[in-house]
């Protein structure tokens, strides 16, 4: 007989109380081996599209167990969305192609990911940047899996996915693994925080790092941080306990009642956007190298 879990939520967006209840589901998960599990979704009205690799982390963590999982009861618009993307396994054609969809990395295929986000986030709507800022734009993102690779420790796949939204005019991106989190990394370099979310704000300086040798970090990052401050985007965090947010240049931090497993990361890069960006405008290059 399967065990029924209810999701919990009416919708599940890309904000504090979203990961707060992928986390409380991935507790109510962790209870269970070997048994087929129904995740009811009958409350559940809207569903951020992109918010499909964190959820996924959370049932790989469960599927490692070796659970089997039905996503139950979902109404026509969460299913929709979740077959476009790839979610689910019957799929549906993304005729408007706005999705980028759920695909899984080993904590190796740097060049494969680095492939997926040139092919699926370079799109006409992106807001206009000069040929050096494009360039180190993306190594801004590929640091976002190179922090999987190198601090994770994840013992399940990178989960990579996104969507455009043409009305509201957002790219979104999430990167998510399924690790030890950012406190758990950095208390591995003999860094402690009282708090997960001071953890990622520390981890999110562009002067710190846990990295050891001549692997530079935290430069990516910062160019991420001033873009999207600049583009009146959003980067949000959610690892382990904590959860934190930059919405231009406001930052506001949260706890989890129960821990996210690993690092989830979301850009939101506001597409209204007409300026036209170069690397003097959004930071100073010799801080860049």
């Amino acid at each position: 007989m399967a065990i029924t879990l209810p999701i919990g939520c009416y919708e599940l967006r890309s904000n504090l109380a979203g990961f707060r209840v992928l986390s409380d589901l991935h507790n109510a998960l962790e209870q269970y081996e070997d048994e087929e599990i129904h995740i009811d979704c009958s409350t559940l009205n809207w569903l951020d599209a992109h918010l499909a690799a964190p959820l996924m982390t959370v049932i790989e963590h469960s599927r490692a167990k070796r659970n089997n999982h039905q996503m139950y009861k979902l109404n026509e618009k969460v299913r929709h969305i979740l077959r476009k993307n790839n979610t689910l396994k019957k799929k549906e054609e993304d005729t408007h192609h706005t999705t980028m969809p759920l695909t899984r990395f080993g904590l190796h295929k740097e060049v494969d990911f680095a492939k997926y986000t040139r092919d699926h986030i370079d799109r006409p709507e992106m807001p206009n940047m000069s040929s050096p800022l494009r360039s180190k734009f993306y190594e801004g993102i590929d640091e976002l899996f190179a922090n999987c690779s190198l601090h994770s420790k994840s013992t399940v796949e990178v989960c990579v996915c996104g969507q455009f939204f043409p009305r509201t005019e957002k790219l979104s991106f999430t990167v998510s693994d399924g690790g030890i989190g950012i406190a758990g990394s950095l208390r591995n370099a003999g860094y402690n925080f009282a708090r997960a979310a001071d953890a990622i704000d520390w981890a999110m300086q562009s002067n710190n790092t846990s990295r050891k040798g001549d692997i530079p970090g935290g430069l990516g990052l910062r160019l991420l941080r001033e873009f999207v401050e600049a583009n009146n985007g959003k980067l949000t965090v959610a690892s382990t306990k904590g959860v934190w947010i930059q919405s231009g240049s406001d930052v506001v931090k949260g706890s989890l009642r129960n821990p996210f497993p690993g690092t989830s990361v979301i850009l939101e890069i506001n597409t209204a956007d007409k300026k036209r960006y170069d690397l003097k405008q959004v930071t100073d290059p010799r801080n860049i190298w």
